[in-house]
């Protein structure tokens, strides 16, 4: 661990989790690959919510997300958009 930059973990994906189980209304991720968001996109939508980049563009590819229940996705992509 100490010869990388970065780690990414079970944590990275907690908050997606909890997030399709009612938990927490919202959730963000930076720096993110296409790997990293294939399956939280899926769960979270599954369950209700919005998976989106911070613009509230449809991309796994952008390097961000946004992800909420679904009623605060709007408000929230207005308050993070760039």
């Amino acid at each position: 661990m100490d010869a990388t930059r970065a780690q990414r973990g079970f944590g990275d994906f907690l908050c997606y989790a909890w997030l399709a189980a009612g938990r927490v209304d919202l959730a963000l991720g930076l720096n993110l690959k296409i790997w990293d968001l294939a399956a939280p996109k899926i769960i979270v939508e599954e369950a209700g919510g919005r998976l989106t980049d911070l613009d509230g563009h449809d991309s796994l590819t952008s390097g961000t997300a946004l992800a909420s229940n679904g009623h605060l996705h709007d408000v929230a992509v207005r308050l993070f958009a760039g």
